[in-house]
């Protein structure tokens, strides 16, 4: 019993582990991609406050509770109340290359 259970929570750790891993190579990846291709047009720095409103408008009208940032995550942590919401990790993935792509920081 006590050895299934073992073999269960690694299988599981290395599950999440491999899953971390590729989302985080994606998103280093995502962000060179976007890196180059602002230094190569510059000009996109023009398009940076449509993006940003843009941006805006997707954590307003789609992000639910997402819009609340970082804070929501550490509130979670220390009172635990509900899940993180799953369209935060999207959002906040595609709104950091985009924000790069067009010179933000």
């Amino acid at each position: 019993m006590l050895v299934a259970r073992l073999l269960r929570w690694v299988v599981l750790g290395s599950l999440v582990g491999v899953l971390a891993g590729l989302s985080s190579a994606a998103f280093l990846l995502s962000l060179d991609w976007a890196t180059e291709a602002f230094f190569e047009h510059p000009n996109l720095l023009y398009g940076l406050p449509v993006a940003g409103l843009v941006i805006g408008l997707a954590y307003h009208y789609g992000g639910g509770r997402s819009v609340e940032g970082n804070n929501l995550i550490i509130d979670e942590i220390h009172e635990p109340t509900e899940w993180v919401p799953r369209r935060m990790a999207p959002l906040v993935f595609i709104g950091t290359v985009v924000t790069h792509l067009f010179g933000g920081s």
